[in-house]
């Protein structure tokens, strides 16, 4: 048998079959198909197969070493052979070749699970379309004219399936851009709100009585809840497309919990509920992405302050498991409790429990569903316990190998949260600001906030003039928006650094994408700091202090 006879070249062979390997008479490497040299690469050219395989025996359940008459008296003609070096199977047909005497084993993984798939680094495309013990068989039995019509027939399902992946792919580019257009068209008016909100509020435009500070604080918190909406929509489309990329460093996760029970605490007051912090070792550090681990538990906490009664108590519990080498956040309530029934659709996206329960207490039913993927992300998991009228436990786990220091846990202390006091900005001179944004609204609110707080700030509206004016004026600090006409952002913040007279002036992008690789994007172009829209602004404005020199600080 020659390549002839299956009319195909080595390397349509090779795709045809990615997980073939062709041995010579002393059972040594010939050739590999090209997935099974990329999850096995020890397993090449010049190697013997014994060095890397062994025959699994199903009928005596033990390993044999393979040997050309072993090959040759099979009666079933299929061969599982087990790695000696990976979790690798495989499930194989054997041809015997002659002239020279050779071997060719044309199989696939042997793998019953998803699981099993991810261990070994896998893809569905690493797959053929078809079996390979079946069409060997077939190719093998008929003649000419049949051997043929198969191999159209595959040539013609891999060109249809080359094009729906296209067609795919296509698609996701489109829903990507469409992810993108959207974040930056919610943001931007949702920042305009948020800024004049904070400002109108600080008094920027001059005192409001009562009545109109109370009004200004609903409108301030109603754009938050909306940007928080918005926010966990982006992240489930981007978790679904395998966009979201975690940001691992070693967090303290005393501060982790603290700022998460700080960020409820105004919701925790307003009901009277009794908000602790119960940690075994405060001096715990955990590799996590910091920012989505205080999203898991804010949304816990959340949760857990909607559904307790007035006068009732949520606690944030951590503790470090031994058995499972792994670190246990609880958020225990005293609340109205969860049916056993709706315990099993309760991280489903967009389920509310009942219509009841969705009309008494306001939500998308994303959160539980956010909570859960993200944990996933960081190789962890997410229980619950409840009974209703009694209160419920969710209890988030992630993986900390190597955190012995934790074993060892001193006092187990209750914290309560409303200790804890606010970080204070420093004081700073006056150094002059360039805010460039080519949307009117935005760029009044943050120059109005800035000239407020005792900044000087100038203004450009696209990036050839933030480029112009940066060089008139030498700045201490540039704010730039990204997505602008004339000059982006990011061309602009190019040019800038370029020139080495403005090379090391801080530069803080603002920009109302969310989609991954955004913040990447903008560092490499030469920004110091990022932030999406909307901006908080004390939290720029303790930014912007951190990036000054000291001898501009006031």
């Amino acid at each position: 048998m020659t390549q002839a006879d299956f009319m195909i070249d080595r390397e349509q062979f090779s795709k045809l079959f990615p997980f073939h390997f062709l041995l010579d008479a002393n059972m040594r490497v010939l050739q590999t198909g090209a997935v099974l040299a990329r999850i096995c690469p020890q397993f090449c050219v010049g190697q013997e197969l014994n060095d890397h395989f062994s025959l699994f025996d199903l009928s005596s359940d033990r390993a044999k070493r393979i040997t050309p008459e072993l090959i040759s008296r099979r009666q079933t003609g299929i061969f599982i052979f087990e790695s000696a070096t990976s979790n690798l199977s495989l499930r194989l047909q054997a041809i015997i070749l002659r002239d020279p005497e050779r071997y060719l084993f044309l199989g696939s993984p042997w793998v019953r699970t998803l699981k099993q798939m991810q261990l070994l680094q896998l893809v569905m495309n690493d797959f053929a379309l078809h079996d390979s013990t079946v069409d060997l068989l077939q190719m093998t039995q008929t003649n000419d004219i049949i051997k043929r019509d198969l191999y159209q027939l595959v040539a013609d399902r891999t060109a249809k399936l080359s094009l729906a992946n296209a067609e795919l792919s296509r698609v996701m580019r489109s829903k990507d851009d469409f992810l993108s257009a959207m974040s930056h068209e919610l943001r931007t008016p949702l920042n305009a709100v948020l800024g004049l909100s904070e400002s109108l509020a600080e008094g920027v435009y001059g005192e409001m009585n009562a009545k109109q500070a109370q009004s200004i604080n609903t409108i301030a918190e109603s754009g938050r809840h909306l940007l928080s909406l918005i926010n966990d929509l982006l992240d489930l489309a981007k978790i679904g497309a395998g966009k979201m990329e975690l940001e691992l460093n070693n967090a303290n996760m005393e501060d982790v919990c603290q700022a998460s029970l700080r960020l409820v605490l105004g919701q925790a007051q307003k009901k009277n509920l009794n908000l602790t912090l119960a940690m075994n070792d405060k001096s715990v550090m955990l590799m996590a992405d910091e920012r989505r681990l205080k999203q898991i538990l804010v949304n816990l906490l959340s949760n857990a302050v909607k559904f307790t009664p007035d006068g009732g108590s949520v606690t944030l519990e951590t503790m470090w498991d031994l058995e499972s080498e792994s670190l246990m956040f609880s958020v225990r309530d005293t609340g109205i409790g969860i049916t056993t029934e709706d315990l099993k659709r309760l991280f489903s996206p967009f389920t509310q429990l009942d219509s009841k329960l969705s009309r008494q207490y306001a939500g998308t039913g994303l959160g539980l569903s956010l909570v859960l993927k993200l944990a996933e992300l960081h190789g962890g998991s997410v229980t619950v316990e409840s009974e209703i009228g009694k209160g419920s436990c969710f209890t988030l786990r992630i993986p900390g190998k190597g955190l012995e220091n934790a074993i060892r846990g001193g006092d187990k202390g209750a914290v309560t949260i409303s200790e804890i006091s606010p970080t204070k900005i420093l004081p700073s001179n006056t150094p002059l600001v360039l805010v460039a944004d080519d949307n009117e609204i935005n760029l009044i609110t943050v120059s109005d906030y800035l000239r407020a707080n005792q900044w000087r700030v100038i203004q450009a509206r696209d990036g050839l003039e933030a480029v112009k004016m940066a060089r008139q004026h030498a700045p201490s600090l540039v704010l730039m928006d990204i997505q602008m006409p004339q000059m982006d952002g990011l061309d602009a913040i190019v040019h800038l650094r370029a020139d080495n007279q403005y090379a090391k002036i801080p530069i803080i992008a603002l920009t109302s994408c969310a989609i991954g690789g955004d913040r990447e994007r903008c560092m490499a172009a030469g920004a110091n700091d990022y932030l999406s829209k909307p901006v908080n602004m004390k939290q720029l404005v303790k930014i912007m202090h951190a990036l000054l020199p000291k001898d501009e600080t006031r």
